[in-house]
């Protein structure tokens, strides 16, 4: 009962959305409170907010300005971003994007996660993280280890074998480790190992689902005995990744390309 609950909660969790907006949906004030707009990845903007500092957005049509606010000052406070401010919706393989520039230069990306129509209007964006600090990769580990609790150390596997506790690394009946992490895919391509995921961003991964083994046995066999984690992130970039790994690896003294992902069926790499 409780890995369902999981499955359901990673599912509403990270499923973001294609969300299909148009920039005149944007019109009017947008708020946030500071401390979340600058420390956080993802940022939640209301028509109206109680906090003391905010940031506001005016969007008009073609103009758009920055102000932060203190609101609890006599008389509130009110400073600016000096200069010209502009932002430009895009669309992405992945989603939406607002691009963010201050005199002609790009200054920030956001992915459009969401936004609510209704009251309360709210409108959820998600900032560009930085390839070095590798989130996806420290995201889905966390899953791992920290949500699933997964044990490495667990001696006994998902056949009723025993494991060595000596050496948990011992082959099993099938031939497969005795307890393998969760299988990741990636677009359709199980991963033999999670390296590739320190090149991909979470900001443009737009689909995290866990499958349990019973779920993912059917499609993944024996490679999913721990489940699977299942990811859909933008196929333009895992191409690029792919390439440029597979580019490198070639001048290597092996001249061997090294195996990332699992190969797979076209049905299942299309599920």
């Amino acid at each position: 009962m409780k890995i369902i609950a999981l499955t359901i909660y990673f599912f509403l969790l990270t499923n973001f959305s294609f969300s299909q907006i148009k920039k005149r949906d944007l019109n009017g004030n947008w708020k946030t409170n500071t401390e979340l707009f600058s420390k956080v990845d993802t940022i939640k903007f209301y028509p109206n907010i109680k906090d003391c500092d905010q940031t506001q957005w005016t969007i008009i049509r073609r103009n758009f300005k920055t102000n932060e606010l203190n609101i609890c000052t006599q008389p509130p406070r009110i400073s600016g971003i000096v200069g010209e401010e502009k932002i430009k919706l895009k669309k992405k393989d992945f989603g939406q994007i607002i691009e963010y520039y201050q005199n002609g230069i790009i200054a920030d990306k956001f992915r459009v996660v969401e936004l609510i129509k209704q009251n309360p209007q709210e409108l959820k964006l998600m900032r560009f993280d930085k390839l070095s600090e590798q989130k996806l990769y420290k995201y889905v580990d966390s899953l791992i280890f920290k949500v699933l609790n997964y044990n490495s150390e667990k001696t006994e596997n998902n056949y009723g074998v025993k494991i060595s506790e000596s050496n948990p690394n011992v082959k099993i009946r099938d031939g497969g480790i005795g307890n393998p992490e969760p299988l990741v895919v990636v677009n359709g391509r199980p991963l033999q190992n999670r390296e590739l995921l320190k090149e991909l961003l979470l900001v443009e991964t737009y689909a995290i689902k866990y499958l349990t083994k019973e779920q993912s046995a059917s499609i993944y066999g024996s490679r999913a005995i721990n489940g699977a984690i299942v990811l859909l992130t933008s196929e333009k970039r895992f191409k690029k990744i792919w390439k440029k790994i597979r580019q490198v690896t070639m001048y290597n003294r092996n001249y061997s390309v090294p195996k990332l992902w699992e190969t797979t069926s076209e049905s299942t790499r299309n599920c």
